[in-house]
């Protein structure tokens, strides 16, 4: 965990940037043997064990893997629903059954078509969602389309948790604004956050 001096703390372009370049100087094998970690956590955890149905983003390339979340989610008979983007700025949690359902989307990220199921927000026990930096109150920073915080926004009664690396969970507060949602946990491969 580590503090980014305050002069670039109120600057989440700045933000972005420098965590995009942290990113990607990281290898595959750390980025696997962090996500291996990191579900291995999750799925023991009691918010996950009692959580019927499950959000979980499908994750590209660079982020945190969740595939092993997805697969493990579905083999244990949970509902599993992912997101689906829809009109700018919006998107759907779609119900799934296999993986094979996925394709890829807008952004370039894995969705199921049009045609999934769609679960509400307020049917939803947990959400897990990503990020490319995160602070110890629960904040995190995401691409800048507001896609998650408009959707949280509508589930202000699940369990959310943050998948974070370690390296990038912030000790000092990230720049907010009044629209973003706050998470219960932050999830790294060193421990369990319960935000401030």
């Amino acid at each position: 965990m580590r503090s980014l001096l305050l002069f670039v703390m109120n600057d989440k372009a700045v933000l972005r940037e420098y965590f995009l370049q942290q990113r990607a100087l990281e290898t595959p094998m750390e980025r696997s043997t962090r996500a291996r970690i990191i579900t291995e956590t999750l799925v023991s955890l009691p918010a996950y064990q009692q959580a019927e149905t499950v959000f979980c983003y499908c994750s590209t390339e660079m982020e945190l893997q969740t595939d092993e979340i997805l697969s493990f989610t579905l083999a244990q008979g949970k509902t599993l629903c992912v997101p689906r983007c829809e009109a700018a700025g919006q998107m759907t949690a779609r119900r799934i059954r296999t993986l094979d359902a996925l394709r890829v989307g807008r952004f370039g990220i894995r969705e199921p078509d049009r045609t999934a199921a769609i679960i509400p927000p307020n049917g939803i026990d947990l959400c897990i969602v990503p990020c490319l930096a995160a602070d110890l109150f629960g904040y995190r920073l995401g691409y800048g389309g507001g896609y998650y915080d408009r959707f949280l926004a509508d589930a202000p009664d699940c369990c959310k948790i943050i998948l974070c690396a370690e390296n990038r969970l912030q000790e000092t507060p990230l720049p907010k604004e009044r629209t973003d949602i706050p998470c219960h946990y932050i999830l790294t491969e060193r421990q369990v956050y319960k935000a401030r």
